[in-house]
């Protein structure tokens, strides 16, 4: 190529040649096509670099293979060497697990085309499971969102920093989002996060500029056990860490009003620092408190109902989740379907096991409502 490309897409892998003919074919395919595709493999075990090296010999907008020897064991050393090799004004991140929709390039630089001001635009994601098979659009529902998401928007970085990121992380996905490369390289900084450290570099890249969002799902999110996030108490407490940090960075911006918010997200931490040792003592009381015939409930569609269903299937029989999300209701996890709480579907229910601190005693009013005489379990 003798002229810069518009948009250098990075595709940063570790063992997910499974997933990669689709993840390649979704980038090939960009109704906008003036890209070039930097290919990234941190030593992956299984055949990655051979699937790779095969998209790169028929997909001539390759412009860099580069395989690391031995594992690094860091993404965001991935994300800095595919930055530092781009070569085009904008960068798009696009996980090897994960899927987009063909006008994903065009729907989000037209945001930038609009709005010059914005450093990242982003669009909602449709949550799928290995095989592909979508389960839901990304969860906004919650308090925290203030029904921001409903709809298209552009905001000033420092107010998405200062009423959401610093409570949690809204932009779930980087595949889902186009960069402007340098507001992306002058984020980027070396770092051994690793579960936070996307979150991090969006609190860094909006310091100092603005961001679109779009309400349609372009980008396929896949769930896995592969997927980088917390599974156990060690890492949760490394989570944290990580959080404590993003929050620190937070208050060195200065934003103004913003020591309110950060205290609320302290005291958040704080409440929830036992987290995994409640768990820990429902998983005792299930080993103990369930027989092999009673039809369990779980009530919250949830990372905590991803556990239970991980650990504790097949020897306890899961009949539902329960949730009051309509956009859940419908969809399934690992075969068990979600369903709305009625008293149809509490009527051949033995357990019902509550998913939730914060609403524990709304959620056990609900099946008293519902005259439910079975054995309730919560964290």
């Amino acid at each position: 190529m003798s002229t810069s490309p518009v948009i250098s897409i990075i595709v940063p892998c570790y063992n997910h040649a499974r997933f990669l003919p689709a993840r390649l074919e979704s980038i090939s395919k960009q109704s906008f096509s003036d890209f070039e595709i930097i290919l990234l493999d941190d030593a992956s075990p299984d055949n990655s670099q051979a699937v790779l090296q095969a998209f790169a010999k028929q997909e001539s907008r390759v412009s860099v293979t580069d395989f690391n020897a031995q594992n690094g064991g860091c993404v965001n050393d991935q994300w800095i060497k595919g930055v530092h090799l781009a070569r085009g004004d904008y960068v798009w991140i696009a996980e090897s697990d994960d899927v987009s929709r063909h006008d994903f390039l065009e729907v989000l630089l037209q945001q930038f085309e609009s709005s010059p001001q914005i450093s990242m635009a982003y669009s909602d994601s449709m949550i799928i499971d290995e095989s592909g098979t979508p389960l839901m659009r990304y969860d906004y529902s919650s308090d925290d969102y203030k029904n921001r998401w409903q709809n298209n928007f552009v905001l000033e970085g420092k107010t998405l920093i200062n009423e959401h990121l610093v409570f949690k992380n809204v932009i779930p996905n980087v595949s889902a989002v186009l960069f402007k490369k340098n507001n992306l390289k002058a984020a980027l900084q070396k770092s051994t996060m690793k579960y936070c450290g996307d979150w991090m570099c969006y609190v860094r890249v909006l310091s100092n500029s603005a961001i679109a969002y779009v309400n349609q799902p372009l980008n396929f999110f896949r769930a896995h056990v592969q997927s980088t996030r917390w599974h156990n108490q060690d890492s949760y407490k490394v989570a944290l860490m990580e959080k404590k940090a993003i929050l620190k960075e937070i208050k060195r911006l200065e934003i103004p009003d913003s020591l309110e918010n950060i205290s609320r997200s302290f005291r958040r931490m704080f409440k929830n620092r036992h987290k995994f040792k409640r768990i820990s003592k429902l998983y005792n009381v299930l080993d103990s408190s369930i027989a092999c015939n009673d039809s369990v409930a779980l009530y919250g569609f949830n990372d905590i109902s991803e556990y239970l269903l991980l650990d504790f299937s097949p020897q306890i029989r899961f009949s539902v989740i329960f949730d009051n999300d309509e956009d859940k209701q419908g969809t399934e996890k690992n075969g068990v379907p979600v369903k709305s709480l009625t008293k149809e579907w509490l009527e051949d229910i033995d357990v019902v096991v509550i998913c939730s601190f914060a609403y524990i005693d709304e959620m056990r009013a609900s099946l008293q409502a519902l005259r439910f005489r079975g054995n309730v379990l919560t964290l």
